[in-house]
């Protein structure tokens, strides 16, 4: 990333200093992060981008060139689920096809349960065939179901995997399919996916206001199934729009809220959510690290059972965790829970932006051995 923000800066005609004044920080600390020297997180990117006037993806270089066969195949399944989704618009009346329903909803489920693995390449290859075949099902209510958490998983493959703009077609494709619903939690999680999406591009104002309407949508239908769940969630989602803001007080009454909630609902799995305390212990976890307070980080992690997490919060945990033990000086440590990410979900280790820059800031500070390298080769990423 130091590379491409250099090259941008290069491009422009600018010095540090002068860039630096752009994005509010100090010549020193931009120098430093050109040369790998000092990670940004993912507030301070954002502002880079704006510093530059050039788009988040274009500093973070996504997507990535593969390290492995699986990621290829994502890659190229990206392009081929966007296709899908082009031809399949749902303004237009659909064509009855031959799948059974029982076997759409058995595929449905399958591609969740991949998602939720962090199989994406597995997850999109079966999505290039699911989607045709939710299309011809026709317009019953339980195909818009169906459709919600589909699309939902098509956006999570695509940003995951670094297609951002495909990734917003497929959270618009989600938010048509639950106005065809008339069940309020369906509708808050297609705006949640939009608004996921919006604060992955740095976009975090547009994001809350998004949520904002939803949540006083949903507030008014707390009686219907998974209202309480969904009205948590958008508090967590809005605790993330207002630290990107940098309202760091309004973030943590939003987190505070979703903790009050979740102690009422427990854990749950409504839209494929996992809400529920340690949910929210793991948007805690995030908070204190994207706001400089890492050792915070460290100690609310202690209090989650990683082992009770579906695979994709695992994930993101660990990749956490590595950013927090780089940030107090336990580098050996980092690279075990890179390492860990790795096992349990490769293909998201191996594309993940932080994980990828916490790796190659500790290459950089000259931790070497033979785990570290063989992990910054499987990600592609070079010294």
């Amino acid at each position: 990333m130091g590379d491409r923000i250099r090259a941008r800066r290069e491009l422009r005609g600018w010095s540090i200093r002068y860039a630096a004044s752009r994005a509010g920080i100090s010549h020193t600390s931009w120098s430093r992060i050109e040369r790998g020297q000092q990670r940004t997180d993912r507030y301070m990117v954002v502002d880079l981008a704006a510093a530059l006037e050039c788009s988040v993806v274009e500093l973070t270089g996504q997507p990535y060139v593969p390290a492995d066969r699986q990621l290829d195949a994502a890659r190229i399944d990206a392009e081929r689920v966007w296709t899908e989704m082009m031809r399949h618009p749902l303004a237009e009346r659909p064509v009855p096809g031959k799948a059974a329903h029982g076997a759409i909803r058995q595929e449905t489920a399958l591609v969740r349960d991949l998602y939720s693995r962090c199989d994406y390449s597995g997850a999109m290859h079966r999505l290039i065939s699911l989607i045709p075949a939710l299309h011809a099902d026709g317009r019953r209510p339980e195909t818009a179901e169906m459709m919600v958490p589909v699309y939902g998983v098509a956006m999570g493959c695509l940003l995951n995997v670094g297609f951002p703009a495909h990734a917003w077609f497929a959270a618009q494709q989600c938010s048509e399919a639950a106005q065809q619903l008339e069940d309020p939690a369906g509708l808050a999680v297609a705006t949640a996916n939009q608004a996921r999406v919006l604060a992955y591009t740095g976009a975090y104002g547009p994001a809350r206001v998004m949520c904002d309407r939803a949540a006083d949508d949903i507030q008014r239908r707390l009686e219907a199934p998974s209202a309480l769940d969904l009205l948590g969630f958008l508090h967590l989602a809005r605790a993330h729009h207002s630290a990107g803001l940098r309202d760091i007080g309004t973030a943590e009454e939003h987190l505070t809220e979703a903790s009050r909630i979740a102690a009422r609902t427990g854990e749950t799995d409504a839209w494929d959510m996992a809400w529920g305390p340690r949910n929210v212990a793991l948007w805690q976890m995030a908070l204190q690290l994207d706001t400089g307070r890492a050792g915070e980080a460290i100690e609310t992690a202690r209090t989650i059972r990683v082992t009770d997490l579906p695979a994709v919060r695992q994930v993101y945990f660990y990749m956490d965790m590595a950013r927090a033990m780089a940030d107090v000086g336990r580098d050996h440590d980092a690279v075990r829970m890179l390492l860990t990410g790795e096992r349990v979900g490769p293909q998201h280790t191996r594309s993940s932006t932080s994980a990828r820059e916490t790796a190659r800031s500790l290459l950089r500070r000259g931790l070497l051995g033979s785990e570290l390298r063989g992990l910054c080769e499987r990600m592609g990423v070079l010294n």
